[in-house]
């Protein structure tokens, strides 16, 4: 648009100022129809700045030069390719420009060569002045914008360089975190499935009670399967791994049921489908955690699992037939995460002293000696249900022990 409007405004500018020259300018040639077609040039070539200013240069050089040895009346003709000058210039195009502004001050020398007179002399060197006075500049504005380009690259490159070094700082991180999973934990875990089977087959050939030899296999398998776990996590953290486990979702609930330690019912509501991956993976967490929780707290004799498909949603529901939330604990607990309702850590009790099936006929009574202690499972699944936008409810169910929800949307 606004190179529209110089060409415009040179192509009347040039025109007028030439047809009233011509009335100061008796000896000059009067317009005629080539006349007008190069001062319409001349114009015209301010349209190609944009995109090549360098060839507007030639156009406006060109038609100046045509029009000054026709010797039609001095007007502003040549502010058009002064304009080009500047332009050529200051875009970077040195070479053009430089040549383009020989040129138009070749092109009045040559006159002056020929006529050898004292105005006309005088009239050239004005004109030189004039062509430098505009080269200049443009000289200044090249390379202010060459300045300008650069420090805009080196912020760019330097921007680069902290992301680079983040990210090299992570990964250094993540290492970190692998080889501290692996020193601590991957070698306790492995003992334990060890010492277990060793247990397991003692009990075995001393004939033990079939409860014992029960328990055994679930410590092995449960070992058995946190040990795949952690070595898939291990694969993510380290870099440049390649066959990574697969990560757990809803199909390999039956298989975690198999080792929860106490009897599960499991029931499914709905059309079975893929569901996305992070929240295949969170429903398997959620019942995890819920069930991890119903052993080490709740002294339940059975749980139940729900998952139920909706339209759009799914919806995973943990329930035991514990003690519960104790009315003092559920006053006192820490405030819950956004998405969550309950305890920071689930029906956390005391040394055996809720209602159960009998003395010492549950795992959770035995798992309940010492000081009641908080951890940050609830929590932890409360962040991940809301990562992915869903809700996460716990607390008492109506008819006693402990129910936990999880709702995502899919």
């Amino acid at each position: 648009m606004r190179t529209t409007a110089l060409v415009l405004i040179m192509a009347v500018s040039v025109h007028a100022s030439t047809v009233m020259a011509y009335g100061n300018q008796p000896h000059a040639r009067p317009l005629d129809l080539l006349g007008h077609a190069l001062l319409a040039a001349t114009a015209l070539g301010l349209a190609l700045l944009s995109r090549r200013p360098d060839l507007a240069l030639a156009v406006c050089a060109v038609a100046t030069a045509v029009i000054f040895f026709r010797g039609y009346a001095i007007a502003l003709w040549p502010v058009p390719a002064l304009i080009a000058l500047f332009s050529a210039i200051a875009a970077g195009r040195r070479a053009a420009g430089w040549a383009g502004a020989a040129f138009l001050v070749a092109v009045p020398g040559v006159a002056a060569l020929a006529r050898m007179e004292a105005d006309v002399a005088l009239a050239v060197l004005v004109w030189l002045l004039l062509v430098l006075v505009v080269a200049q500049p443009a000289e200044v504005s090249r390379a202010r914008r060459a300045y300008t380009r650069e420090v805009e690259r080196r912020a760019a490159q330097a921007e680069r360089t902290r992301e680079e070094e983040a990210l090299r700082r992570a990964q250094e991180e993540r290492l970190r975190v692998a080889r501290e999973l692996h020193d601590v934990t991957s070698h306790t875990v492995s003992v334990i499935a060890l010492h277990a089977a060793v247990a397991a087959e003692a009990v075995e050939r001393a004939g033990g009670p079939p409860e014992a030899a029960a328990a055994l296999q679930v410590i092995r398998t449960s070992s058995r399967q946190a040990l795949g776990e952690m070595k898939a996590v291990l694969g993510v953290l380290r870099p440049g791994t390649s066959g990574h486990a697969p990560q757990p979702g809803s199909a390999q609930l039956p298989r975690l049921l198999e080792t929860a330690g106490l009897p599960v019912v499991f029931d499914v509501e709905g059309e079975r489908r893929p569901l996305p991956p992070a929240a295949d993976l969170t429903v398997y967490r959620v019942v995890q955690e819920a069930l991890t929780n119903t052993m080490r707290h709740a002294g339940a004799g059975a749980a139940t699992v729900r998952l139920t498909y909706e339209p759009g949603a799914v919806t995973v529901q943990v329930e035991d037939d514990g003690r519960g939330i104790p009315s003092e604990n559920a006053a006192s607990g820490p405030p819950a995460p956004s998405g969550q309702d309950g305890p920071a850590d689930g029906p956390a009790d005391g040394p055996g002293d809720g209602p159960g099936d009998g003395p010492g006929d549950r795992l959770g009574d035995r798992l309940g000696d010492g000081p009641v202690r908080r951890g940050h499972g609830l929590t932890g699944m409360a962040e991940r249900v809301a990562a992915l936008g869903g809700r996460l409810t716990t607390g008492n169910a109506p008819g006693g022990g402990f129910r936990v929800t999880a709702r995502l949307p899919t």
